[in-house]
């Protein structure tokens, strides 16, 4: 999952990013509330892990600020204040489970994992489509136009990335972290390669369909200058 750890215990934040890093997590980490409320006004994470006590501005108000703009990840609360009153006001601000500090790791995992298996349950999401093309994440097979066409891993998982969430335009960093796993361990070279293959082999199947599906089908994955990469839903439809 691309789990958004908002933590001001660097140290806290550094072992939690560790470990759950090597569950096989995707984690971005915010130290200063101001901060990650914006980052979660843009982002469409898979959870999120929020303290309550930040620098200049809470965790209450940040989730009830997400509530009411309809960010409806899940969000796991983090605070010293354990006493029942917070609890609760936490749980009412929109929060989906609490934990009180100190906490154990093994407890924050079977937490993490149990929300994460409510949000896919709410998603329903293994197979996504937009027009044309069609992905099952767990039988791991792409269709184009009805006919599966054969991607290299990484392309797999970008595609499935870039469906999943069709208007979200991605920057660089961010495809690093969700398809590579680090934003530290892979170049823009490799990234803006595997972009290029990509749009290389969604063009040549969409011209294979036998319908103009697009205007220009080499650009399926639209570059938004200066920000990132997003999928092209304007151009990618069926003739009517």
């Amino acid at each position: 999952m691309w789990i958004f750890l908002v933590e001001d215990e660097k140290q806290l934040a550094n072992n939690l990013k560790r470990g759950l890093e090597e569950e096989g997590h995707v984690v971005e980490v915010m130290h200063d509330g101001e901060e990650a409320e914006l980052q979660g006004l843009v982002n469409d994470y898979d959870m999120v892990i929020l303290d309550w006590r930040l620098p200049n501005r809470d965790g209450k108000q940040i989730l009830e600020h997400w509530r009411a703009e309809d960010r409806t990840f899940p969000v796991l609360m983090l605070t010293a204040l354990g006493d029942l009153d917070h609890k609760v006001s936490g749980l009412d601000a929109g929060a989906d489970d609490y934990m009180g500090k100190p906490f154990s790791f093994e407890e924050l995992l079977a937490r993490v994992r149990a929300l994460g298996r409510r949000s896919t349950e709410m998603q329903n999401n293994e197979v996504v489509s937009v027009g044309p093309i069609e992905l099952d994440s767990r039988k791991h097979w792409v269709k184009i136009c009805g006919i599966k066409r054969s991607l290299r891993p990484k392309e797999f998982i970008l595609l499935e990335l870039l469906l999943s969430k069709p208007e979200t335009v991605f920057s660089k960093t961010q495809l690093a972290e969700r398809v590579w796993g680090s934003a530290y361990h892979v170049s823009d070279n490799t990234i803006e390669a595997t972009i290029s293959t990509l749009r290389q082999k969604l063009a040549e199947s969409l011209e294979e369909c036998g319908q103009e599906f697009l205007e220009d089908h080499s650009q399926a994955i639209e570059t938004i200058r200066g920000a990132g990469y997003r999928l092209n839903t304007d151009l990618i439809k069926e003739d009517e």
